[in-house]
């Protein structure tokens, strides 16, 4: 008996469970994953679309919205309330506003008014613009102080800081210390020379004021010199303070000093040069003699 070995039978092969559950997952997720893209760019067409059509369309819209508010008449720029201004008029200031007419008023630009009438109007320092619903403009106002006058080709008012603010009204009382510039024809063509010494000036001023308590004398004129310093005049005894371009506290506490030493004898004194480092140098008015005094043991260094 002759035995055949069985032949092989053809095995399928058989797929893992995990190779199933791999090809299962991956096909459903290609096709959401194609069919969220499908959707991505339908949705940036219709926005391109929809954009563009928007852009096209924007002026009409706003030009038919704009003419529909100004015919209701009511968020119209009916009433304008200016506060704080006494050398610029209502009228110059509602100028440099430039209102259109017809004014919407929440279509008005603020920022960019501000800055117009400060630009347009010199005694306008600061300025402030609230809206107030529906149809009202209230306008604060911080003028510009003149704390000076400077007379180049003609007078002008100088501010606190030192800046030229405008030329002189006609109907400008000239009650101010005048800064003399005359004599300096070469500012004329040196505005950064000009700026600095009229600085220098104001804040003499302004140290003047701080320590003016009781003083006899008030200014008068002060003569600047970029070499030389600034030279002060007074008022009632005309004396001339040489006090340099610096330490004016300090060279005013020393001439206090010297006229409290001189008593009534400093009116025989034409000027006190006050710009030396430790010293007061005194030169007497021609025809008149005035006790020796030894000044430099009353002033303290």
């Amino acid at each position: 008996m002759i035995l055949r070995r069985p032949e092989k039978s053809k095995q399928r092969v058989r797929i893992s469970n995990s190779r199933k559950d791999l090809r299962r997952a991956r096909r459903p997720q290609t096709r959401s994953v194609n069919r969220k893209l499908l959707l991505f760019m339908a949705f940036v067409c219709l926005g391109g679309l929809g954009g563009g059509a928007l852009w096209l369309w924007w002026p009409t819209l706003i030009s038919s919205a704009d003419g529909w508010l100004k015919r209701q008449d009511f968020f119209l720029v009916k009433e304008i309330i200016i506060e704080g201004n006494r050398r610029s008029s209502r009228k110059e200031i509602v100028e440099a506003l430039e209102l259109v007419p017809r004014q919407l008023i929440f279509s008005f630009n603020l920022a960019e008014s501000q800055d117009r009438v400060v630009r347009s109007l010199p005694f306008v320092g600061e300025i402030r613009i609230r809206r107030r619903w529906p149809n009202r403009l209230e306008i604060a106002v911080k003028e510009r102080q003149a704390k000076a006058l400077f007379y180049l080709d003609k007078l002008y008012l100088v501010d606190r800081k030192g800046n030229v603010i405008a030329p002189v009204p006609e109907s400008e009382k000239l009650d101010y210390p005048l800064i003399n510039g005359a004599l300096s024809s070469k500012w004329q063509n040196r505005p950064e020379v000009r700026s600095r010494l009229l600085k220098k000036a104001i804040k003499l001023l302004l140290v003047w004021e701080e320590m003016e308590v009781d003083w006899p004398e008030k200014i008068a004129q002060i003569v600047p010199d970029e070499v030389y310093g600034l030279t002060v005049f007074t008022t009632d005894q005309g004396w001339e303070l040489q006090l340099g371009l610096d330490r004016f506290d300090e060279h005013l506490r020393r001439w206090r000093q010297v006229l409290a030493v001189l008593g009534e004898r400093a009116m025989a004194v034409k000027y006190f040069d006050c710009a030396g480092n430790d010293s007061v140098v005194v030169g007497l008015r021609s025809q008149m003699v005035v006790d020796d005094v030894n000044v430099e043991e009353h002033v303290q260094k």
